[in-house]
């Protein structure tokens, strides 16, 4: 039994086993804090809900069923459109900023939207353009004519062609509304006269309405002979007491405001007057503002107190 061999268990091979990558634990996760929100803040976030409105009523966008028509909006309208329609030519419509000038070209678009599928409107909204090459351009654009030639007199010809052809074929008149005319410099109306040379015997090719600030009348004092092709000119001016009260009133009643509640004590809206001198735009901004206000102090409307210490904070003088 010495001499036997003492069997040793067999010896198992190393085998090295992959290195696996640390990976430190994730830490616990934060607890959100809860910001508290004051009510008055809330509802300054939110506060159509709070006064039971369901729209916003004094937005700046330019929706057609907010506008208040005061009389001469009425009357510049109504002009506009007959003259459109009897195929005048060139219409020209002057104001201040904020009187209402884009909110009635916006109307126009839409009565014609609506009433009238054989007319065909372009609006221009920036005339910003530095020649008359380029103005040709984007009425070649606008028009969707894809002749090569930028040369002026090849273009007027190309423009010329294509409302004969437009008129002719499809029966339709072509109205172009150009926004910000003041914008303009006497070529480019050079040009707009030109194009309005272009008729049939019986009707005008093209026709031009043409919203600007009043120092575009500066711009006509040098141009006699642009002057004499406008047909209807209008100048829009600030609104008196009675329509700052009903622009007030009708953009309330369209955002909602039941008829038993009273948002503007009549003395407050006397006040507002006052304050914008009748300009819709300005109206409107200090409306919105107004109600802020009136949520942050937690009052139920509107009164003279609350716009004469709004005005007074903001260095707003009455005159």
């Amino acid at each position: 039994m010495e001499n036997e061999r003492s069997i040793s268990p067999p010896i198992k091979p190393y085998i090295k086993e992959p290195i696996k990558p640390f990976i430190p634990p994730r830490p616990p996760r934060p607890s959100r804090p809860v910001t508290y929100i004051p009510r008055v803040e809330k509802g300054v976030r939110d506060y159509c809900k709070l006064l039971g409105l369901a729209r916003e009523p004094f937005s700046m966008a330019p929706e057609p069923d907010f506008f208040f028509q005061s009389k001469q909006h009425r009357e510049c309208l109504n002009r506009l459109e007959i003259s459109l329609r009897l195929n005048r030519g060139l219409h020209v419509v002057v104001g201040g900023i904020g009187t209402g000038k884009t909110a009635i070209s916006r109307l126009l678009l839409d009565r014609f939207t609506d009433n009238s599928a054989d007319y065909t409107f372009f609006l221009i909204l920036n005339p910003t353009w530095r020649n008359n090459q380029e103005f040709l351009m984007h009425l070649k654009k606008m028009f969707d004519i894809r002749d090569e030639s930028n040369l002026i007199t090849d273009m007027m010809n190309q423009i010329e062609h294509f409302l004969i052809d437009y008129t002719t074929k499809y029966n339709k008149r072509i109205v172009m509304i150009i926004d910000e005319g003041q914008k303009m410099g006497p070529n480019q109306l050079e040009i707009i006269r030109s194009l309005l040379n272009f008729e049939t015997n019986s009707m005008k090719l093209i026709q031009f309405s043409i919203f600007a600030q009043p120092e575009f009348l500066d711009t006509l004092k040098t141009m006699e002979n642009f002057k004499d092709r406008i047909t209807y000119m209008f100048n829009i001016s600030n609104i008196d007491n009675e329509d700052t009260s009903g622009l007030i009133d009708h953009r309330l009643k369209i955002a909602g405001l039941p008829q038993e509640r009273e948002l503007f004590t009549e003395n407050a809206k006397n006040l507002i007057y006052k304050y914008t001198k009748g300009f819709p735009r300005k109206i409107i901004v200090t409306c919105h503002n107004l109600l802020i206000e009136m949520l942050i102090t937690g009052q139920s409307k509107v009164d003279a107190d609350l716009v004469f210490k709004f005005t007074q904070q903001n260095n707003l003088v009455y005159e």
